[in-house]
């Protein structure tokens, strides 16, 4: 199944790393998050990172001790989470699959479920949350936990910004910038425009630019949607409690 979406992702899977500050220490700062926010390795059996991207989560929770699989719509992406996985030694199942279905995965299988980074609001419908929530739960044992981050969306919602403000890094000396550009649709629908610009060495300027959908929905309404299929304990984790960079919502499979 084609959509905007592994388009989208497809074309930045080269470049991915580039829109964090430091790619590496992102990797190792989200593990420590993730892993208090998780029983431990061995109570926690098999972590289901459902939308693992270039592998940001999973390669860090790997590296701490978790058994991972990684599935993503984006073949590019899947292929260069393998890649960036086999380069540190780390054995990880990456595959292609869609997070509302999860065809390749086994009912019962997982002692988590995570889908991190925003990836729940490319989904374009409420029909498609619950399609969503409902693979994830079909694939945690009994106690297994889901995670979920994405934008705080309450407030943009109301707003709808034109984008986000310019962040400026540094790789060895040369300046590096991202930034979004947001066009609004309807209420909740924006297209993304991400542009990542680098300074060369030779003192040119290399700038890409990424462009892809979302559909806004807000830290409750994904509560609510956990708890509509079945998912019990769930919480709203803000990042003044977890040290993650966006809220968390957490739920329990019975």
């Amino acid at each position: 199944m084609n959509t905007p979406t592994d388009s989208f992702y497809d074309s930045l899977a080269s470049s991915y790393h580039l829109i964090f500050d430091d790619w590496e220490r992102a990797i190792s700062r989200q593990s420590v998050v993730l892993a208090q926010l998780l029983p431990s390795p061995e109570k926690t059996g098999t972590v289901l990172d459902c939308a693992c991207g270039i592998g940001t989560q999973a390669l860090g929770l790997a590296r701490v001790g978790y058994d991972v699989e990684g599935t993503d719509l984006s073949r590019l992406e899947v292929q260069r989470a393998s890649r960036e996985a086999a380069v540190r030694g780390l054995s990880i199942p990456f595959r292609v699959d869609d997070m509302r279905i999860l065809a390749t995965c086994e009912s019962g299988q997982y002692g988590a479920t995570i889908a991190l980074d925003n990836a729940v609001p490319h989904l374009d419908s409420d029909d498609e949350v619950a399609q969503a929530f409902n693979a994830m739960r079909r694939c945690l044992r009994p106690g297994g936990r889901v995670l979920v981050s994405l934008r705080d969306y309450g407030k943009l919602m109301v707003e709808r910004p034109g984008g986000t403000p310019p962040m400026m890094f540094m790789d060895n000396g040369l300046r590096r910038i991202v930034h979004q550009v947001w066009d609004w649709h309807d209420e909740r629908r924006y297209t993304v425009h991400l542009f990542i610009t680098r300074a060369m060495s030779d003192g040119n300027w290399q700038s890409y630019h990424f462009v892809g959908r979302y559909r806004a929905i807000t830290p409750k309404e994904v509560a609510n949607h956990m708890r509509n299929v079945g998912l019990e304990n769930v919480q709203i984790l803000l990042p003044d409690v977890t040290g993650y960079y966006q809220p968390v919502v957490a739920a329990t499979a019975t």
